[in-house]
């Protein structure tokens, strides 16, 4: 499948399109067309993931290739990472949820993908396109017009789009059992496309599949709050978009509350989705044990939107330095397992995210420090279990601070 040293990139790309098609036809094996993919890209010099090959494969799908295979080189695409992950969900929810009723199965294998995929934030925050990355899918589902956000920070655009997965998913949960009309303005406020014709031939199979695609929803609505990366996202959604947070959570009480298929579901427990319902603010600052609430603080005249302050620590935009708290996060639960790699790798990120975010180091000082002092908090009231010592968050910091104050 070599493809010859190409002398634009508009060919180059000509070029994979015939190669989708190609495999398509000859039912090749997903996995080995996607490392081949991966060579031919590399070599001609593209960077990788690339979010034009992301468009490229889900516009192949809808809906003219709207196949099995298909869909399989996509999440092969995804799994030798190929294309961003996230991005992948955002153009997939862009033209799948509006379609479910005439098209169930594109929105279960979407769920698929959504369960396998919504919860890896590390490697997109890490990763060298994720500016590109955030601002691709802010393009496609226009997060800063309709979260009314001044700033288009990555982290700003992340906390939007994660929070959008969730309410999205409540809204055409709530569309499928017929409960739109008792929120508060009795519709979605996400795009939706009346496909009558479509609706028309449906049959018994495309109901049940549909009854199971609401019910995997609902499951994942609930992972999606109970998550510690995405609950500490989500927490920061309630607190700094509280009018949109309101207008979610009632939506989200009528769900638990009305819907006939959480009350039959063999797989959903009814009294701890309505519970989470009832106390979702509650649970997510629980939590979120890392973000305490003191320091939290309104828009700052600078219009940014995730603006976090703390009275004795100075200002840091909690959405610039988030890749931080969930390093720590990492050394929570073991994945950091060598001090010394993990040293190392916690001062490249910040190296890193002070050139990215363009800010002082003593900016990148205070946020590392901010950080750590959340995580030594912990062990104030540690209801996961036990914690590591707030001694050896030290080790990892201090090294790492220095390099700062080098630079500084």
């Amino acid at each position: 499948m070599a493809v010859a040293p190409l002398d634009s990139q508009e060919s180059l790309w000509e070029s994979v399109t015939s190669l989708i098609r190609s495999a398509q036809e000859k039912n090749v094996d997903p996995l080995q067309w996607a490392l081949e993919l991966r060579l031919t890209l590399s070599a001609a010099g593209i960077s990788l993931p690339s979010p034009d090959l992301a468009h490229l494969l889900v516009s192949h799908i809808f809906w003219e290739n709207h196949t099995p295979l298909s869909w399989k080189l996509l999440e092969k695409a995804i799994t030798v990472t190929i294309v961003p992950p996230l991005l992948v969900l955002a153009l997939l929810s862009h033209r799948v949820i509006p379609n479910r009723k005439h098209h169930p199965a594109a929105y279960r294998l979407y769920l698929e993908l959504l369960k396998r995929h919504a919860f890896s934030l590390m490697p997109l925050i890490r990763g060298s396109g994720y500016h590109r990355t955030m601002n691709s899918i802010d393009d496609i589902l226009h997060l800063s017009e309709i979260f009314g956000l001044p700033n288009h920070e990555p982290g700003s655009i992340l906390l939007a789009f994660v929070f959008s997965i969730v309410w999205q998913l409540v809204d055409a949960s709530l569309d499928d059992e017929g409960l739109l009309e008792l929120t508060s303005n009795k519709s979605s406020n996400w795009p939706h496309d009346m496909e009558i014709d479509g609706l028309l031939k449906r049959n018994d199979n495309h109901g049940l599949l549909e009854k199971a695609n609401t019910e995997m929803a609902i499951t994942l609505i609930q992972f999606l709050l109970q998550n510690e990366v995405t609950s500490r996202i989500l927490h920061l959604a309630s607190q700094n978009m509280p009018t949109h947070w309101e207008d979610f959570s009632q939506r989200f009480r009528v769900l638990t509350t009305k819907s006939l298929l959480v009350r039959n579901s063999k797989h959903i427990n009814p009294e701890a989705l309505t519970y989470l319902a009832s106390h979702t603010s509650k649970f997510l600052e629980r939590e979120s044990k890392t973000i305490p609430r003191g320091e939290f603080h309104a828009l700052l005249s600078s219009g940014s939107i995730l603006a976090l302050t703390s009275q004795h620590h100075g200002t840091s935009g909690s959405a610039l330095w988030l890749p931080i708290d969930l390093f720590f996060e990492d050394i929570m639960d073991g994945t950091q397992a060598a001090a010394a790699s993990a040293v190392e790798n916690l001062t490249g990120l910040v190296k890193a995210l002070q050139a990215v975010n363009s800010t002082t180091w003593h900016d990148a000082f205070l946020a590392l420090w901010l950080a750590a002092l959340r995580l030594v908090q912990r062990e104030r009231d540690p209801i996961e279990g036990p914690v590591p010592l707030r001694t050896l968050f030290f080790v990892y910091c201090y090294p790492s601070s220095t390099c700062c104050c080098q630079h500084h």
